[in-house]
Parts: structure tokens; sequence; C-alpha cells
């Protein structure tokens, strides 16, 4: 029943592939998986002047590497669904950490959070996703994101609190958001996107980048590098409920094929 579920949902997403369409009042459940792409943050600048904690510039200036002192960014914290805010300034202080963020296998896995009620710590967004009635609503994701950079010293760095996926009509883009503190803002555009229904869910696989989002505005501006907004950054996948987790392998790999056919076509 298993092979069924999982070769009819295969057909099903090649063909949505290619519209990007979901069916009617398809809702948001289950799990989304983030990975990141350590190299690609670490240059997604190729080069920048350092600053001190107050961005005032220190005299030095170098090329951006995956190596240590010379990252542009990288996660160096991950929390989950308990987490309730980021207090300032303690948490925002790394204690000149060094060490990206190791992620899992999978990657980092953040839970849908509930209709109507808040079923995380206070703070996360509650889903009103509904492809019929609120298409541009809420999928609230149960996962806060830290992010620190070698070139603002010492230690200074970013939450992105409170996460959550949202489908932006104005120009038809999925878009990572932090939806809580001062962080509060989109933070990547998904591309190469693959949609589908599955279970009456959605099904979301995609590649995010900076883009023309909020964070990526401030970031050019505030800084003298000249940052890639197309680098791909890392990868999403959402996981409906009811899904087989040894499908999930199926449905990337699907999501490949059908992304290539869409390049193709």
């Amino acid at each position: 029943m298993k092979r069924f579920i999982a070769l009819a949902f295969t057909v099903g997403c090649l063909t949505s592939a290619v519209s990007a369409a979901v069916t009617a009042n398809t809702i948001a459940t289950g799990t989304a998986y983030m990975t990141y792409d350590r190299a690609a943050w670490a240059m997604v600048a190729p080069f920048d002047a350092y600053t001190d904690i107050s961005g005032t510039p220190t005299g030095a200036s170098g090329p951006t590497a995956d190596a240590t002192g010379q990252r542009w960014m990288f996660p160096d914290r991950f929390e989950g669904t308990s987490w309730v805010n980021a207090a300032y300034p303690a948490a925002y202080l790394t204690g000149g950490a060094t060490t990206p963020l190791t992620q899992p296998s999978g990657g980092f896995a953040l839970a849908v959070n509930t209709y109507g009620v808040n079923s995380f710590a206070s703070g996360h967004k509650i889903t009103t996703f509904n492809s019929s009635t609120a298409p541009n609503g809420f999928i609230g994701l149960g996962g806060s994101l830290r992010v620190t950079s070698d070139f603002n010293e010492p230690g200074a760095s970013v939450w992105w609190q409170k996460l959550a996926l949202q489908f932006d009509s104005t120009d038809s883009t999925w878009k990572i958001v932090s939806t809580f503190g001062a962080g509060a803002g989109t933070v990547f555009e998904l591309t190469n996107v693959v949609t589908d229904t599955i279970n009456g869910s959605l099904y979301l696989s995609a590649d995010y980048k900076f883009g023309n989002s909020d964070w990526y505005q401030f970031l050019q501006s505030s800084s003298s590098a000249t940052i890639s907004q197309t680098a791909i950054l890392g990868h999403i996948e959402l996981i409906p409920t009811g899904v087989p987790e040894p499908s999930r392998a199926l449905l990337l790999l699907t999501g490949v094929l059908a992304v290539a056919l869409r390049r193709r076509r």
C-alpha cells in the first residue's frame, strides 16, 4: 500500500512541478526539513571589509572562504519549538564562535504549527495557509536560527526567530520569513519550487536564496560587500503528515527530476 501511495504521488508531483499548482483547499501539516550549504553561506559575498561590533571598519579586508576567520556568514545556533525569545544582548553574543552549526542528517526539522491555537512556545506563527481561502497565509514552523559573520567582530549575530513559509502573491514567490523579534522580515526567496497536494496537505520542495528579500536589502545596504542574490544557499522540503519516512528520498529525487524537466521545457 505504501509503495502504491508513493508511486501515485510521484506521478502527481511530476505533473504539478510544471504548473506549480496544488488542489483546492490544500492545507499545511507535517514537518519542513531545512539544510544549508556551508560554503555557499560563507562566500555569498566574495570580498568584504572587517568591522568592529559597532560596524566601524577596522582597516582590514579580505576575500571570503569556508575557513575560520573568513566566513562571511554561517549558522551557529538552532532552536526548536520550545524557544520563546532571544534575550538581548546575551543571546546575540556568540563569544567569538568560529565553527558553523553541524546540521543533523536530513536537515533541521521544523514542525508545522497548528491552525487556530498555538501548539508551540509563545511568539510562533499559527498556521493559516489554505490554497483556496488563504493562499498568502503563514505556514508556521517550529524553528529559530542564529547566524554570525567573521567580518563583524567580536561575535555579533542576527536571530531569525519563529520562521515560517509564506507565498507572496505580489511577485508569485514562496519565501522563508522571520516572524518575531528584531530580525522579522523576509529572509530568503525560494527557487526551483516543486509543489503538490498529498492527503489534502501541501508538499513543497525548493532551494532558497537571498533574492530580493528584506534581509538582502538590509545586508546589502549596511555592508561594503556585494552580496549574491542568486547563490543557492540550501534546500527546504515540506513533508505532509502521513507520508512514510522512507519515501522522503523518493520525493526528493522526484522533485529534482521535475525541476530538470521544467527547465528543459
